[in-house]
């Protein structure tokens, strides 16, 4: 699997290397970038269009990023109750594998007076 996954990436890097290599007339074209909004206009520095990939690329990572933050939280935290349930399951399933076994071992051997953890009898219940 391991091999799969960097045979991928690899080919991954090559294609985008080759796509630039073709394009790289246009990604080094610089060119301003202009927003007319009606109560005014913008206008950007001239940067080389590749610049500007990469800037909305990033841009868009960092927004994808920042809107699933929540999400990781939350299953963080459902992680962490999910892993306290198991412990505390498999912690009653052994205590009840031991009272299992020490009933079974009072069962073949009769002489011997069964004693339990769940069975608790005081005093005050008594009378």
């Amino acid at each position: 699997m391991r091999k799969v996954k960097l045979t991928f990436w690899l080919m991954l890097a090559v294609l985008l290397v080759v796509v630039s290599w073709q394009n790289l007339t246009f990604l080094v074209e610089k060119k301003g970038v202009e927003i007319d909004y009606l109560i005014g206009n913008y206008h950007a520095p001239e940067l080389q269009i590749g610049l500007y990939f990469l800037i909305f690329f990033l841009v868009g990572l960092l927004i994808s990023y920042f809107s699933s933050l929540s999400e990781r939280f939350v299953a963080r935290k459902t992680l962490r109750r999910l892993k306290d349930e198991l412990t505390n399951a498999g912690k009653k399933i052994s205590d009840l594998e031991a009272d299992l076994a020490s009933r079974q071992a009072a069962e073949s051997n009769p002489d011997r007076p069964i004693t339990s953890k769940a069975v608790n009898v005081t005093e005050s219940s008594a009378t």
